[in-house]
């Protein structure tokens, strides 16, 4: 006899003792997305948001844990979630949405899986650029947790972030619901003059609090003074997100005898917060 049966004895033992086990689903955020209004379709990857819209977002959850008590013949789950939009910093654009689902399931709910529904209120002075929703949720039962995020994008106001106060944007208008800006800023004497600009770089207090000022002096074409606004505009205001930028607007009266030629815009802005200030040119000109 070639082999002994103490040979195949350990073998055999390790056979027994494997227990062979169905795979378990692992929790799952499904049928999630973004939404342009409540049970709308998900908003597709070109759509884009704009500052002060509403955002809805809408998910299932599969995959929990069903704890079972056989005294009572009773099936339960429990669930958390925290729903949050976020910018590319994972900085919250407004205040999460929390909950809790805590359910008894009966025999016929096999595939059932729990929908929730959250909606935001984009801020109003946040730049154009890529966000995202970040979705966390946890199955109590299960002692697991599944995190996922998904992007959607804010247009209107494309911002370059500065570490100190500036003014982008600059631009001249026709009328002051214009959209399109001037190419060649150009007036005739007595019209108004519209322009609107961005500030950005200053500093924050307390709850997020921006206090920026600015003023100006307009140059007529020899040089001397031709319009003074020492003191245009102080904007102050707290929010949950940080503003990315302050809109600064300009509305200037030209007289009908006004002197033809370029004039020079010289604006002044001060961040009362941060102790900073910034001076920029922008020059117009009065034509026939």
């Amino acid at each position: 006899m070639a082999f002994s049966g103490r040979l195949l004895f350990p073998f055999l033992t390790v056979l027994a003792l494997t227990p062979c086990w169905a795979d378990e689903p692992s929790l799952a955020i499904v049928q999630a997305g973004v939404q342009a209004s409540d049970d709308a379709p998900f908003a597709s990857p070109a759509y884009q948001f704009y500052p002060g819209d509403f955002l809805f977002f809408t998910f299932d959850v599969a995959g929990f844990t069903v704890k079972s008590n056989p005294d009572n013949d009773t099936r339960r789950i429990s669930l958390k979630y925290t729903i949050t939009p976020e910018d590319s910093n994972s900085v919250a654009l407004a205040p999460p949405a929390t909950g809790a689902i805590q359910a008894e399931l009966n025999p016929e709910d096999k595939n059932w899986t729990p929908k929730r529904r959250a909606n935001f209120h984009l801020p109003s002075f946040v730049a154009a650029g890529e966000y995202h929703v970040h979705a966390v949720v946890e199955d109590q039962f299960g002692k697991t947790q599944i995190a996922k995020d998904y992007p959607f994008r804010i247009g209107g106001i494309a911002i370059r972030p500065s570490p100190s106060l500036s003014v982008e944007n600059f631009r001249f208008f026709r009328n002051p619901d214009d959209r399109q800006p001037l190419e060649v800023p150009a007036y005739s004497p007595g019209d108004k003059i519209y322009a609107k600009f961005d500030m950005v770089g200053y500093k924050f207090g307390q709850d997020n609090q921006y206090h920026v000022a600015y003023g100006l002096l307009v140059t007529r074409p020899d040089g001397k003074p031709f319009i003074r606004q020492p003191n245009a505009a102080n904007l102050t205001d707290t929010s949950f997100y940080p503003a990315q930028f302050v809109p600064g607007v300009l509305e200037l009266t030209t007289p009908p005898n006004s002197e033809r030629g370029a004039y020079i815009i010289i604006l002044s802005v001060r961040d009362l917060i941060g102790n900073q200030t910034y001076e920029i040119k922008q020059s117009f000109s009065i034509e026939q």
